[in-house]
């Protein structure tokens, strides 16, 4: 019989370990606050908008349910840009 050879793949879920460094950010230049922190405040805080934007069962991603609703109702509370396109550009 021959053995597998390979690279044990362990996944750790880190989403509940708080935050113990107690993260900084330096006040010269750019964006106040950038677009992850953005995107992650929006996701927090828009719980009653299941139905627009929210994460997905498994919790490691999001989906935009209504586009129309969220570029009209949700987009102009957290973002500058109001189309769509622009959000998913800075997506990736």
């Amino acid at each position: 019989q021959k053995k597998k050879r390979g690279v044990p793949h362990i996944y750790h879920d880190y989403s509940a370990v708080p935050d113990t460094i107690g993260f900084v950010r330096k006040k010269t230049g750019g964006v106040t606050q950038p677009f992850p922190e953005k995107l992650m405040e929006m996701l927090s805080k828009e719980t009653d908008n299941q139905g627009v934007v929210g994460w997905l069962p498994h919790g490691r991603a999001f989906i935009v349910r209504k586009p129309k609703a969220f570029t009209t109702e949700i987009m102009p509370k957290y973002f500058r840009q109001t189309k769509l396109t622009s959000f998913q550009r800075q997506l990736n």
